[in-house]
This record gives structure tokens, sequence and C-alpha cells, in this order.
């Protein structure tokens, strides 16, 4: 595993000498075109000031997926010139970041050493980096789920389940892990779930009205899978794969195979599921990755959410693994350049990469077991 996160360290660094920092690059763009996700969130904003819908009237090409509350917390920004507002909101997602990971490596009492490395190492990541240059809500989402993990551990369900409803609400994809307290028959945490989740959009139609809940309600139920190389789950690449789509020629004509992939995705959701109730606290971030593989669309930088994971496995002293998950949190989109000359099936093949990583992340969280006490408990 050692010689694997090396060899992967050496690959990742030769592409970006190669081709350069795509994600990188854009964190200083003047445009508000390059933050392609708050641009679209921005454009809600100023929508809800002039009376507009915040979804389908907003003069975007895109649509917002948050929930209404989402878009009144930051309607401020819609009063603010798009780049000013995109700077004020992507330094707040990285103040978050290092706040949930910094929390997170204390509650783990990790070595200063270890903290520092694995924390400076997840916010140099290219899931983080492309998050922030994008100007999405993952830091949000990683944040409800280190508060929500940290409460259990506390023993505070009614903390947990409030932030789990929040995460669930901003990114209904996440449901199965609601899974987290039904299996462990914390009824407290689940009822909290789902009060916080339904308090969460009472208040947004309560302030822009019933018609936007429903705009919302309609598109995240119509969202189907997208066939772009980057969504990591496992129908999204069944999907590129095996069947007609507008984004790549099929390795082969086997549209059976995305069914069969929401299966499979599902058997992982019920494997982690079981293992929550041995080891709750491993299991929580193996159900996090279970959700994205099983889900619709999982972008590469959902990545993101099973950072905080990583240092589960830190204090665990499971440095190979860690070596070899952190190492591949570096591969920057432009791994596709590398395959516009190749065989088709090949390229194909070739750009299941984020797919695989996650699946790696899934593997190294479901394996895992768990120690007596924690090096942080000694």
């Amino acid at each position: 595993l050692a010689l694997a996160a090396f060899a992967v360290m050496v690959a990742a660094l030769a592409v970006h000498l190669s081709f350069g920092n795509e994600a990188v690059t854009k964190l200083t763009s003047p445009s508000t075109f390059d933050h392609f996700d708050f641009e679209t969130f921005w454009y809600s904003a100023k929508a809800f000031w002039e009376g507009r819908g915040i979804y389908y009237d907003t003069g975007h090409e895109a649509t917002s997926a948050n929930p209404p509350l989402f878009t009144v917390l930051i309607s401020p920004l819609g009063l603010m010139e798009g780049i000013v507002a995109y700077k004020v909101y992507a330094l707040t997602m990285l103040f978050v970041s290092v706040g949930y990971l910094a929390w997170m490596a204390d509650e783990l009492r990790l070595r200063a050493g270890w903290a520092i490395s694995g924390t400076v190492m997840l916010l140099l990541s290219m899931p983080l980096l492309t998050t922030l240059s994008l100007g999405q809500i993952y830091p949000i989402l990683a944040l409800g789920l280190v508060a929500a993990w940290i409460a259990d551990r506390r023993d505070k369900p009614i903390a947990a389940g409030s932030a789990l409803g929040l995460v669930i609400t901003l990114k209904p994809s996440l449901v199965p892990i609601l899974l987290w307290p039904l299996v462990r028959r914390r009824w407290g945490m689940l009822g909290a779930s789902i009060a916080s989740g339904a308090a969460v959009i009472l208040a947004g139609t309560i302030v822009v009205g019933l018609g936007a809940t429903l705009d919302w309600m309609r598109f995240v139920a119509n969202r189907g899978i997208d066939e772009v190389w980057t969504n990591a789950s496992l129908p999204g690449q069944a999907d590129r794969l095996f069947r007609e789509n507008e984004f790549a020629e099929p390795i082969a004509m086997l549209p059976w195979m995305v069914p069969v992939a929401f299966v499979l995705g599902f058997e992982l959701i019920i494997l982690s599921a079981a293992k929550t109730r041995r080891d709750p606290e491993m299991g929580f971030w193996a159900l996090v990755a279970a959700s994205l593989l099983a889900s619709p669309v999982a972008w590469e930088n959902y990545l993101v959410l099973l950072g905080p994971g990583i240092l589960v496995l830190i204090a665990r002293g499971r440095w190979p693994v860690v070596l070899l998950l952190l190492a591949l949190q570096t591969f920057p989109s432009e791994w596709r350049l590398l395959w516009q000359d190749a065989n088709k099936t090949v390229a194909a093949l070739a750009l299941t990469l984020y797919c695989f990583v996650m699946i790696v992340h899934w593997l190294a969280f479901f394996g895992d077991k768990e120690r007596k006490r924690l090096p942080c408990d000694t």
C-alpha cells in the first residue's frame, strides 16, 4: 500500500507538471462563470431579492439543487457584485473546511504533527481545491457530518440527529445515512433527523413560498444520471460505459448494467449499515461512501465528505492505507487529457478513475476493524 501510494503521488505529480491545474488557476479568476456552481447560487440569491422564482426564473442556464432555505441564508451575497460575493463565499468555505478538520483532529486527539500533516494534505487535495474553485457546498455538508459523528461519540443523539437532518436536506442523495441511527435503534437521533429536515423545508417554505419548495422537490426528484466521467457513482459509470449517452461512446451496449449498478450500490449500503452496529465510528464513514457510490450523481469533489474518515484511520494507526487515500485525492481532472488520442475503450475505462478512488475509500472504511481503544484514548 505504501508503494502504491508513492506510485500514485508520482503519477499525479507528472499530470500536474504536464498539464497544469485548472482548479488552482480558476481560484483567482475574475469571471463568475469560472465559479459555475457559485454563479448558479448567486443568480438564485438575486432572484430572491427581485421577487422572481429562485429555481426556474433566475436568468441562469443551470438550476440550483439546494433547498429554498439555503438561498435565503446566502441571499445577502445577491446584493454584492458577483466576483466580490464569490470571494466572500469561497473564504467562508475555506474557514469551514479548516474548522471541521481541526475539530475532527482535536476530537480524535491526534498528535500535532499527524494532525497538521493530515489536515494540510486534505486542504490541498484536488476535491477540496476544485470545490472552492467552483463554489460548491460540500464543506458545509462535511461540517454537518463531522458534527453528527462527534455528537454521537459524546452521546448527544438529538444534536447528532439534527445535524444529519440538515445534511440530508441539503443533499437528499445522502438519505441512506439515516440507517446509521436506525440499525442501532437510536430512535431519538432518527426522530431528530426527520424533525430537523422537516424544519428546514418548512422554514424555507414560509420565507419563499410553497411554489419554490415544490419546484425544488420536482428538480431533485427528476434529476437523472449524469454521464460525465467525473460522476463517480456506480450507476453513472454504468450509464456512460454501457448505454447510449451524449458524452461518450459506450464500450458495449449492455443497458441492463445500469440497474445492476443500482443493485450493487444498494448492497454496499446494506453492508455498511451492518458494519455500523459493530463499529459505529468507522461504519458511519463507510455508509457515507456507499451512499455516494449508489446515488445517480456523485461528483469527484464529493470525496471532500470522506476526508474526516481518513483522520479516523490516522487515529487508528492505519498509515499505509492513509497514505494511499491521501495520494489518490491528489489526482487532478487533467487526467482526462492523457487519453484524448487513446483507444476509445481504453480511454473509457481509464476515465472510471474517480469511481475507483471512491471504491477504495469505501473499502478502507468498511474493511477497517475497530480496536478496543483508539490511540487518542490512551
